[in-house]
This record gives structure tokens, C-alpha cells and sequence, in this order.
């Protein structure tokens, strides 16, 4: 993931919808099967929660069924899990896109699928219309993320659900330039920002109120690094002080 959007009225339903104050988690889940699955299915149930599934930097070759017991049992706890699928930019074989797609729903029975690895000007708009089109073959109402990292041309709202505009450091992040003014006339819930080394409960509290005024309905923080800041979850109390804050603040 780190080499690695239909109109608005045309959008399916979501089960979570946060606003710019009241926002959701979606992790990028590439861990095991397990406890820190546990953790996310558990925080489910105050809190927005999508998972992105990763078994081999993509489904793999055969189901797994220590995944298949998993999944049903974060979709009952109200975790949606989508399924990771790696682009390389646009020049992935499309034929290669759409078998992982498939190969994640008749295996997994995922809620939608990340694409990862994907440009961010127009001349990729063409391709990631594609791969939404694969993905929706498979599932008439399921999700579509894609994750540019960084900020896109407008058409990219056209071609995905979730746009993740901004995945890299804490640093980065406080100094991280101002969105096109396009970015506010769209709801929260259509941005994603993913945050590693954010060191301490402060910076994660200082980043998630910037995602708040930088219009990011969906947020990730953690205060792991590279070479893989996504192979686990935060720890307490840096967790449940995160889900806190995602919060909308109550009136007085």
C-alpha cells in the first residue's frame, strides 16, 4: 500500500456515514486474522468501521478459512471488510484486476473492494473507470475505494465511493497544503486521510481535528512506522482515545 467516483446522487447506501465532525475508522488491515481483528469488531459497535482485508497483497491464490471465519464474524459485529487490490498506476493487466476482484467475493463475500496503487490526474480516470465497473459487477451496492495518497483531479469522484487523498507521515500531514476548493463541496464521508507516526495520544488527537477541518469523513492514525506502519492497531489508551475523538462534540 504505500508503493504499493458515480455521482454523489448515484452512491449506494453506506452503513456508516460520519459527517465532517462525526467521522468513521477504515483501517488498513494487512494482519492476521485474530485479536487486532477483534479489536476493530469491538470498537464496531460506537463507531463507522471498514476494514481492508490483504491476505497476500491481494486474495491470494486459495481461500484461507482462518479469513472466512473472520470476516463473518467482523460483518456481524458491523465491521465492513473490503478486499485490497493493487493497480501498479494503471498498468496492472485488467484481466489480472478482475480475477482478484471476483476470487475476494466468491471466496470472502466482501463488502466492496481498495484499490490501491492509483494515479491521481485525468489520464488514469479512464482505467479506474474500468476497474469500478469490475467491481460492481460483482456487487451492484458494493464499495469502491481508491488510493491515490495524495490529492486528485476532481474526476476521481466520479470512479470511486472513497477517495484516500493523503497517506504518509504525521509531519507531512501538519504541513500538508491546502485542498482545491472543489474538495469542500463534497461530503466528509467521500474522503479518506491515513496517518502513520503520529508518536503519542497528542499528535493523534492534533491530527484528527485537522481531518476534521480538512473535510475527512474517514481517518486512520497510528503511531506505527515504516517499513509497514499497517501490520498492526494502536495500543491503549492511544485507541480508544482516537475512537473518542472521532466523535462529534456534544452541544453544551
Amino acid at each position: 500500500m504505500l508503493g504499493l467516483l458515480l455521482t454523489l446522487a448515484a452512491l449506494p447506501s453506506l452503513a456508516q456515514k460520519p459527517g465532517p465532525k462525526d467521522q468513521g475508522m477504515v483501517v488498513p488491515a494487512y494482519f492476521a486474522p485474530g485479536p487486532l481483528w477483534e479489536q476493530m469488531g469491538t470498537a464496531a459497535a460506537n463507531t463507522g468501521m471498514i476494514a481492508i482485508m490483504n491476505p497476500n497483497s491481494g486474495p491470494g491464490d486459495a481461500a484461507r478459512e482462518d479469513y472466512v471465519a473472520q470476516i463473518k464474524t467482523a460483518r456481524a459485529q458491523g465491521v465492513k471488510v473490503l478486499g485490497y487490490v493493487h493497480t501498479s498506476y494503471g498498468k496492472r493487466p485488467i484481466a489480472e484486476v478482475r480475477a482478484e476482484i471476483e476470487r475476494y467475493y466468491q471466496w470472502y463475500a466482501v463488502s466492496g473492494i481498495f484499490f490501491d496503487e492509483v494515479t491521481n490526474d485525468d489520464k488514469g480516470l479512464a482505467y479506474y473507470a474500468k476497474c469500478r465497473r469490475l467491481a460492481r459487477a460483482s456487487d451492484a451496492k458494493g464499495l469502491v475505494i481508491v488510493n491515490p495518497g495524495t490529492p486528485v483531479t476532481k474526476g476521481y469522484m466520479n470512479v470511486a465511493d472513497i477517495v484516500v487523498t493523503f497517506e504518509s507521515n504525521y509531519d507531512a500531514y501538519i504541513k500538508r497544503a491546502p485542498d482545491a476548493a472543489w474538495v469542500r463541496t463534497f461530503p466528509a464521508k467521500r474522503f479518506w486521510h491515513l496517518i502513520y507516526a503520529a508518536p503519542d495520544e497528542n499528535a493523534m488527537k492534533n491530527a484528527v481535528q485537522l481531518t476534521k477541518k480538512r473535510n475527512a469523513g474517514w481517518v486512520f492514525v497510528t503511531p506505527d512506522t515504516l517499513p509497514n506502519p499497517w501490520d498492526t492497531l494502536p495500543e491503549e489508551p492511544y485507541w480508544a482515545a482516537q475512537l473518542a475523538a472521532f466523535a462529534a462534540p456534544k452541544k453544551p
